[in-house]
């Protein structure tokens, strides 16, 4: 049983986790998530493709890390497996874009999506003019929760929903500020690299005491929403399950600024993602 568990079961579990299969999948239970809150009939061909176009991005942008220098599980990981990454992101991008010919109607709504996300990762390429991006790069915070928010709430409903409704703001403001919230403990951990180095961000200027006063502000700005998601419609059920996740976040708040250990971020930080998604299948 010993021997299962660290040749079969721990690499498979390590594959799926720092081979950002899982992240992929957070993103397309959100995105599913909001077809499920709205009653939306997404294309077939959509699910896929965001799980694809994320496993893509999240390899190249892994691949284009140097963790030569750090010795966190992940980074070993990522140092073993550099080729991998590269193969991956080719065969995701390559199957991303084999579902977007399927969605051709789509196309100017998923454009945006893949423009932004290349950006987030283009100033790891060193060359100019990618490296004069990591002069901006204090708000990569704010811009990934965006592009994660834009992708999982804001584009289903651009693409199926019959009429903007003030729900749906209502919906996409709740889930960037979720987003943002996790995102923050990210730059919390790596604050004092941040600081070595031009990536400064929000965090990276703060101190402990002002990171926790921030994260406390963007939590209540997430509670403000659910009385108005309440007022337009959701079941006090799906309110309760919709401020699962943050509150299961405030609850493991001091542990999450002082917990070293990638599986704590990539499992339980992200997993934190589809809480919501979880909880709201279960109660029908």
């Amino acid at each position: 049983m010993k021997w299962v568990l660290h040749s079969v079961l721990r690499p498979a579990f390590e594959f799926a986790i720092f081979g950002n299969g899982f992240i992929a999948l957070c993103a397309t239970v959100m995105c599913h998530t909001t077809a499920y809150l709205f009653s939306l009939a997404l294309p077939a061909s959509f699910l896929p493709f965001i799980f694809c176009s994320t496993l893509a991005s999240y390899s190249f942008h892994w691949y284009l890390t140097d963790t030569s220098g750090s010795v966190s599980e992940r980074s070993r990981w990522n140092q073993r497996h550099k080729g991998a990454m590269l193969w991956i992101a080719l065969a995701a991008g390559m199957l991303a874009l084999g579902l977007l010919v399927r969605l051709q109607h789509y196309v100017p709504y998923l454009l945006p999506i893949v423009v932004m996300t290349f950006l987030y990762t283009a100033p790891k390429i060193d060359a100019y003019p990618f490296r004069y991006l990591r002069h901006v790069a204090i708000l990569k915070t704010t811009y990934l929760a965006l592009v994660w928010a834009y992708t999982t709430t804001a584009l289903p409903l651009i693409m199926e929903a019959p009429a903007w409704q003030p729900a749906m703001a209502g919906w996409v403001v709740n889930r960037f500020l979720l987003i943002f919230s996790i995102c923050l403990w990210f730059d919390y951990r790596d604050r004092d690299e941040d600081r070595g180095s031009k990536w400064l961000t929000i965090v990276s200027r703060l101190t402990p005491r002002q990171v926790f006063h921030f994260a406390y502000v963007v939590a209540a700005g997430f509670f403000v929403t659910l009385p108005f998601l309440y007022q337009q419609g959701f079941s006090a059920r799906t309110v309760a399950c919709i401020s699962a996740p943050m509150l299961l976040l405030l609850g493991t708040i001091r542990s999450s600024a002082g917990w070293e250990s990638d599986y704590w971020y990539y499992v339980y930080l992200d997993g934190i993602l589809i809480v919501a998604g979880i909880l709201l299948a279960m109660v029908g």
